[in-house]
């Protein structure tokens, strides 16, 4: 294994120079999914240690517009897709070789610090639960803003993922999905990765604070956090380890 890694001579000024041309190839494209392919089209093409070299670079440098690219890589399973599970395993292999401790969290798909999915909490909510599944789904699309608000708490992901892609949810009913506790990880997830709300730093913080959120996914959006919430992740031991390890690092780096 030490002479695979070992064949490859890293050079920075090589990754560099991709890097910027991978970070303004994918700023030029309009939307999510034609970045996605560009995305993957360029590194299923590269050897797993030069991927876990890009990675590195990518989250070690500040970049004013590399957070649309961070924002690509927050699902774990787009980028499993991308690469393809044996060269998946490579990279993870060897960012750990190279001592690329962000790559190697970024592809250490735990599962979450706590477990445990529950409905509705609030009386007024609480006939929700003895509606159907389909009824749920379909009321879930409904131009009705207090008929949305009642259905918040829901378990089920396809409901959220309505609700969430509804014209009038505001950041406010966003972030309260976010918080909810306990939470489904495939509804934190949805989150994480919308196309609209996954650029909202309320929802961001408020997903990566909520001890249900596969650490992956929080590992992931710590990078987009203020120094004054990293200090407070830090020191949350509702969280998983790796996530607040991961904050702890982003900490002393901008010291």
């Amino acid at each position: 294994m030490a002479e695979f890694f070992n064949s490859w001579q890293l050079k920075m000024e090589e990754l560099e120079e991709l890097l910027s041309k991978l970070l303004k190839d994918i700023m030029s494209l309009p939307e999510r999914p034609m970045q996605l392919r560009l995305l993957g089209k360029r590194l299923s093409s590269l050897p797993p240690e030069k991927i876990a070299g890009l990675l590195s670079a990518l989250y070690t440098k500040d970049r004013s517009f590399s957070h649309a690219l961070k924002s690509l890589l927050v699902d774990p399973q787009g980028l499993k897709d991308m690469l393809g599970a044996r060269k998946y395993r490579l990279t993870y292999l060897a960012s750990i070789e190279m001592g690329f401790k962000k790559v190697s969290r970024l592809l250490t798909d735990l599962p979450p610090h706590k477990k445990g999915v529950r409905g509705y909490d609030k009386e007024e909510e609480a006939k929700m639960e003895f509606l159907s599944l389909g009824q749920r789904r379909a009321l879930s699309k409904s131009p009705a803003k207090d008929t949305l608000d009642r259905l918040l708490s829901d378990p089920d992901p396809m409901v959220i993922q309505n609700i969430l892609n509804n014209p009038r949810i505001t950041e406010k009913e966003a972030v309260r999905i976010a918080s909810k506790r306990p939470n489904s990880p495939s509804v934190l997830k949805l989150l994480a990765t919308h196309r609209k709300w996954a650029t909202s730093y309320t929802v961001a913080r408020a997903v990566v604070l909520n001890p249900y959120t596969p650490p992956r996914i929080s590992v992931s959006l710590l990078e987009l956090l203020l120094t004054q919430d990293l200090k407070l992740i830090a020191r949350d031991r509702t969280l998983h380890p790796q996530v607040r390890m991961g904050a702890n690092d982003l900490l002393e780096e901008r010291k």
